[in-house]
């Protein structure tokens, strides 16, 4: 064979190992799948259809703002201007790294009103013809926040000229305001919903293998598109509820997207009638597996068809199914009380077990704002399940995961932060007018404006969190003596605390806390203590690598001094600094959050080191 002759042969064999590698890789990608949870989308830029309001003003746009008030912002978990834009941003790293399936759990919008769902809806659009990418819903406490709709308002939008405007469906919602109507700001229930954003999940496509509900009767062998398309239909998948027996919609599906990987989508909402509307709970599975308990032999039989098909099956809701404080949510109840800090979330163990039982092993989840992996496992079964908190885009940490599936049973999560998000500072001059506003007005609501000077979305959350902490955590959730003394311990201090006996150490509080209150200083020189209890509850992995070395090394070393010695049993200031930082090495001693592996065949998690 001579060189004329080898050529064309070469460039065959390069030209279909070039393809084959292709292939691989977008096999690779296929099988990649994102979770981006609580974006609490709200239209930024809406059309109100108001001859009232049309927005403020935005300078540097030249387009009426439709935004809330800074104040707002500082009072609430969750942001409402901003994370309009880290949901662009985290789309645009998506259709960066070429990832095509992506996952809502829940909270897609802010309180579900036809401007906010009507804006997500052109973005998926937007996104899934430029980008071909996928995308799979399920609805939260904020989206549907009534299952039928209803009038409804906000009151804290920002004014035209820094004050508060009410913006409401009715007048009657706001009586005694000067309210803007607009049919825009009511509330949209399951069945406006679900038709907007049909395409995303809650009903059947043609580009899905498989797609079947509770309601419908399990035949993946004899799969039909048109006969469950006829089936899909809202008003079959319903369910009886309450002592009325009113039904309500189960917006629940199962999907097979790409060979191999079925996802569960759970609805967890749970709403109970009272006098002569529906309320919603934010309260999740503790409350699902009584009201929809149907969910749950549902579950077990599309478990035990994944596990004879050999399918990876990722199951996702809004609430999660595990304990998420790692393992430290009965000490803070008794540290803070069942109503502090959310704990009312917190899945019960029966609920977790109930779950495990009918065969989720991975369970994805928001809700909580907060980044976590969750382990439980039933003593009695040994069934294990993961529960991996994804974080909110509208609070810190904002990040989103990512699932890797290389077989059915190993899955790679990795958590993706949005430090740089474009148009960060879109409102800050309108911010500045609020704030000068609240100023001249001598409103005891002003907030610092120092959150204003925030360099990126990492900074700008956690400086958020920060005033959150300051102006509603701890006055609603603590003990008032133990916020005290944590903000005003000096290091030294409370090293030497710790190298106390629990009389020497009640004592020494005693002593401390009576001083501060007796002073006139209002400077709290230490208040980090709780600030990096928050980065910790919050941010989990993601928040301690914003902890300094010489704090993580106190933090360490009182760690220590207290495990050599016993926690006294009567009700005392030294107890309660003991269970504090109990509570603080539980949360400090986390499983793996950031970047892991799961192997659900051998039930074992390891942590990825980049």
């Amino acid at each position: 064979m001579n060189k004329k002759q080898l050529i064309p042969i070469l460039f065959s064999a390069a030209f279909q190992l070039a393809c084959s590698n292709s292939n691989l890789q977008a096999q690779s990608q296929s099988r990649e799948i994102a979770f981006l949870s609580d974006v609490h989308l709200q239209d930024v830029y809406a059309d109100l259809n108001s001859d009232e309001f049309k927005g403020v003003l935005n300078p540097k746009t030249g387009k009426f703002a439709t935004i809330r008030t800074m104040k707002s912002q500082l009072n609430s978990t969750r942001l409402f201007n901003e994370n309009y834009f880290s949901f662009i941003s985290a789309l645009e790293d998506l259709k960066t790294k070429g990832i095509k399936l992506v996952v809502l759990p829940g909270d897609f919008t802010d309180d579900g009103q036809p401007m906010n769902v009507l804006a997500l809806k052109k973005i998926l659009d937007q996104y899934s013809a430029d980008s071909g990418m996928r995308f799979f819903l399920t609805t939260g406490n904020h989206d549907p926040v009534k299952p039928f709709g209803g009038i409804a308002g906000k009151s804290d939008f920002l004014g035209t000229y820094g004050g508060q405007q009410a913006i409401a469906g009715s007048k009657e919602v706001y009586p005694s305001t000067h309210t803007a109507i607009s049919d825009q700001i009511n509330y949209w229930g399951y069945p406006e919903i679900t038709e907007t954003l049909s395409a995303y999940g809650f009903f059947p496509s043609q580009k899905d293998i498989f797609w079947t509900h509770p309601f419908e009767e399990f035949d993946y062998d004899n799969y039909n598109f048109e006969q469950v398309q006829a089936n899909s239909h809202l008003e079959k998948r319903v369910y009886a509820s309450g002592e009325n027996r009113l039904t309500l919609p189960d917006a629940s599906y199962l999907v097979e997207p790409i060979d191999g990987v079925w996802l569960l989508a759970l609805d967890g909402n749970v709403y109970t009638y009272s006098g002569s509307e529906w309320k919603g709970s934010s309260v999740g599975f503790n409350q699902a597996a009584f009201h929809k308990n149907h969910q749950l032999d549902w579950i077990s039989k599309v478990t035990s068809e994944a596990k004879k098909r050999g399918k990876t099956l990722i199951s996702f809701s809004h609430y999660p199914l595990v304990e998420f404080h790692d393992g430290a949510s009965e000490e803070m109840k008794s540290l803070f009380g069942n109503q502090k800090f959310q704990l009312a979330r917190v899945p019960h163990r029966e609920t977790s077990n109930l779950y495990a039982a009918a065969g989720i092993q991975i369970h994805f989840a928001g809700h909580m704002h907060i980044n976590d992996t969750g382990i439980f496992q039933d003593h009695r079964t040994k069934n294990t399940m993961y529960n991996i908190q994804v974080p909110s885009l509208a609070a810190f940490p904002p990040a989103y995961k990512t699932v890797k599936t290389t077989d059915v049973s190993n899955l790679e999560i990795e958590t993706i932060p949005l430090t740089e998000v474009d148009h960060m500072n879109e409102f800050f001059d309108l911010y500045r007018m609020e704030h000068k506003w609240l100023f001249e007005k001598q409103d005891p609501g002003i907030w610092d404006s120092t959150i204003l000077a925030s360099q990126d979305y990492m900074e700008y959350t956690r400086n958020h969190l920060l005033e959150l902490t300051k102006s509603r955590f701890i006055p609603s959730d603590w003990p008032e003596n133990l916020a005290i003394l944590l903000q005003n311990l000096s290091p030294q201090e409370l090293i030497n605390w710790g190298e106390m006996n629990e009389t020497q150490g009640e004592s020494f509080l005693q002593e401390k806390l009576k001083k501060l209150k007796a002073s006139t200083k209002s400077t709290l020189p230490y208040h980090y203590l709780i600030d990096d209890f928050y980065l910790l509850k919050n941010g989990d992995e993601l928040g301690k690598e914003m902890i300094s070395e010489d704090r993580i090394r106190l933090y360490e070393n009182i760690f220590y001094s207290l495990s050599q010695k016993s926690q006294g049993k009567e009700p005392s200031l030294n107890r309660e600094l003991n269970q504090f930082f109990g509570i603080f090495e539980k949360l400090y001693h986390s499983n793996p959050s950031d970047h892991f592996a799961i192997d659900l065949k051998n039930n074992t998690i390891k942590k990825i080191e980049d």
